[in-house]
């Protein structure tokens, strides 16, 4: 009986993926994508445009170790309050002239009012003092505690002071405490048109105050302190902010020098961080910019990992951000910022107005100066590629920018050891990327003659990678999937057999239900399943040609451009013997002509479509039973008169050999025996003998 040879095919869908050979564009513009970058001279403005800025020079040197307070003088001329001791100085280009030696340990704070009178606070003892016609005037002394930032609201000098957090005004009467507030120090001021804001530290409290002393909680912020705030010409209201330990209280007298950072400025020592530090975003915090709405609402703009943020300056609608502990400039606008500059100090402490800034590790007074820009250079995020790419050209828009730009590749985001030394500046705006291929990118322009540049574009593509057979599995014989049950009774095929060859199939469109993944099982003579695993490392969706291979080398094709992962195949069709499947797996249907295979070979197998043999012969009182079988036997079984199947035991105690002998006894009167053997591969053969 001829058997119709019938794989049944259960194909798992592969997802379409975008093809290796497809040119792609990495395109950098608009302020969101160019803000995660980073530059020195080069600012990113709001509408997304990369702006040459004007650099700064380190206009004056101080012998004192810090630096905290900075403020312009009419003129121009810029007023600085230093500590260790504190004095208040008066610099004029390169010229630095003493004006007083302040009555304190630590100066803080300074501020030019309306009428030009310079004001100045300390620690250690907290004093204010006024210096005004060439002399200086003390204006009040805290018996504890010191004096941390001063503003003009409402026509009034106010000062911040800690420990405890309270408010002084200088009325009338001199110095006048005018408001207790809730934390361990007041530490920064700013007026935001009618409103007083104030920021803490301890708590991490933004309060706002009208001109009658009314406050309210405007935030009560996730942080420990509100280290500095500014508001920008569109009146937006920003603030630096810190977790750790509140400043110290500052002993009447100490020797001991500042924090190595010169943070706060607090003439003593501290008992380290706080440790159980506030989640931002999931992650904890270091320092970070934030943005304040009218309403209260605390919008976080930029987390500072490593540095720390403490010092705010205007530029324009943009607020300057100074850090330590490498002195770093940024520029930030409402969606994000970048930086500006990396100076030659250990932190940046404050800002004066018009870009002017005051640093410590040394303390020194720079100033905004085009002169002072040695370049204006800005670089790109690193772009991360899931697999290695193969670079094209590259775009810069406008095109009459003048901006050169060069290129380096790596391994990773992380500019670690991996990355490649940068490629030479090309100055054409369309080029080639001086690179063949990678796994990260990184560009990195030079603005040339005050240029902008408001996009960068570079092509890119997958380098197509073969794909990858991770194993080709054969079934034990019989064992077939089905991913929906036959139509009725023994038939598992639901569709009509094809006739392709000597291989019959069927099902080769891959159809299969959603949720089957081989398939519920079925048994059929005859039949082996094979399955295959396969990644493409580009994601490409593939083809397979599946071909079966004798022992002796020959092969023979099964089935070609398969889209499935499994087939069930009627190896009746092929005579006894060891033989093995072939797969070649090929992404040419999306890369045509440069397409990639891999190759897999699956275990070797037996063919057995040979019924056993069964031999009965008399001897005596027993039948003596021989089977005889071209790969092994699974079972032999007995019946006699119709009763039930009885299995037999072979005479060495194992049924495992293509030769096995049985014995059973002869009973008295007449009888049927059948005799029954089926091999592992489901052939079966059945002899009967009369008693």
């Amino acid at each position: 009986m001829s058997r119709v040879l019938t794989p049944c095919v259960l194909c798992i869908a592969m997802a379409m993926t975008a093809a290796a050979s497809q040119t792609s564009w990495w395109v950098v513009d608009g302020s969101t994508e160019m803000l995660r970058g980073s530059g020195e001279g080069v600012a990113v403005s709001v509408d997304g445009m990369l702006r040459p800025v004007a650099g700064w020079r380190n206009q004056a040197a101080l012998s004192e170790p810090v630096v905290l307070g900075a403020d312009r003088l009419p003129g121009g001329d810029i007023v600085v309050v230093t500590g260790h001791p504190a004095r208040l100085y008066r610099v004029s280009g390169a010229s630095v002239e003493l004006l007083a030696e302040l009555p304190g340990e630590q100066g803080t704070s300074v501020l030019v009012d309306a009428d030009g009178a310079v004001w100045a606070t300390t620690v250690a003892p907290g004093v204010l003092v006024k210096w005004s016609g060439g002399e200086l005037e003390e204006m009040g002394r805290l018996g504890d505690g010191g004096f941390w930032d001063l503003v003009e609201f409402d026509g009034s000098i106010v000062v911040a002071a800690g420990t405890p957090g309270a408010l002084f005004k200088v009325g009338n009467k001199g110095l006048e405490r005018w408001l207790e507030v809730p934390d361990a120090f007041v530490r920064c001021l700013a007026v935001h048109g009618d409103q007083l804001i104030v920021g803490t530290s301890g708590k991490g409290l933004v309060l706002s105050i009208d001109a009658r002393g009314r406050p309210s909680l405007l935030v009560d912020s996730p942080f420990t302190e509100i280290s500095d705030l500014a508001v920008t010409e569109g009146g937006e209201l920003w603030a630096t902010a810190l977790v750790g330990e509140p400043l110290p209280k500052v002993p009447k007298k100490s020797s001991t020098a500042t924090k190595a950072n010169g943070e706060n400025g607090a003439s003593s020592t501290t008992e380290g961080l706080n440790l159980d530090l506030p989640k931002i975003n999931g992650k904890t915090a270091t320092s970070e910019l934030v943005r304040i709405t009218p309403e209260g609402g605390l919008l976080h703009i930029h987390r500072f990992e490593k540095q720390v943020a403490t010092a705010l300056g205007i530029d324009g609608k943009g607020v300057l951000v100074g850090t330590g502990y490498e002195g770093e400039v940024w520029r930030f606008i409402t969606s994000g910022g970048a930086r500006l500059a990396t100076l030659d100090a250990v932190q940046v402490t404050a800002f004066a107005p018009d870009g002017a800034l005051v640093t410590q590790g040394p303390a020194g007074v720079w100033s905004t100066d085009r002169a002072g820009r040695q370049r204006s250079r800005f670089r790109s995020d690193a772009k991360v590629f899931p697999r290695p790419v193969r670079f094209g050209t590259y775009r810069i828009f406008p095109e009459d920018s003048g901006a050169k730009i060069r290129f380096r590749t790596g391994a990773a985001a992380e500019n670690d050891d991996l990355w490649l030394p940068w490629t030479e500046f090309a100055d054409q705006a369309v080029g080639k990327v001086a690179l063949n291929f990678g796994k990260a990118l990184q560009w990195e322009v030079d603005l040339v003659n005050g240029g902008v540049v408001d996009r960068v574009e570079v092509a890119w593509t997958e380098v197509n990678l073969a794909p990858v057979v991770k194993s080709v599995e054969v079934e034990p014989p019989g064992l077939v999937y089905l991913a929906s049950p036959p139509v009725s009774g023994p038939v598992i095929r639901q569709e009509h057999p094809t006739f392709d060859g000597i291989f019959t199939t069927i099902g080769e469109n891959g159809a299969t239900s959603a949720s089957a993944k081989k398939g519920k099982k079925y048994w059929q003579v005859g039949y082996r399943t094979v399955s295959w695993r396969v990644d493409d490392p580009n994601d490409d969706p593939m083809i397979f040609d599946l071909e079966v291979e004798r022992s002796d080398g020959f092969r023979l094709p099964v089935r070609e451009r398969l889209k499935g992962s499994q087939l069930a195949v009627d190896t009746s069709a092929l005579p006894d013997g060891r033989f093995r499947f072939r797969l070649e797996a090929t992404d040419e249907s999306v890369n045509p002509g440069a397409p990639k295979a891999g190759e897999g070979i699956s275990p070797w197998f037996v063919v057995d479509n040979t019924v056993p043999e069964i031999l009965v012969t008399p001897e005596g009182q027993h039948w003596a039973i021989e089977v005889r079988d071209a790969s092994s036997l699974a079972r032999v079984q007995m019946s006699r008169d119709g009763g039930s199947w009885q299995d037999l035991l072979p005479e060495d105690g194992l049924l495992d050999g293509v030769v096995e002998r049985f014995s059973i006894e002869v009973e008295e009167g007449k009888h049927l025996v059948v005799i029954r053997a089926i091999d592992r591969h489901h052939n079966r053969a059945v002899v009967g003998v009369e008693e």
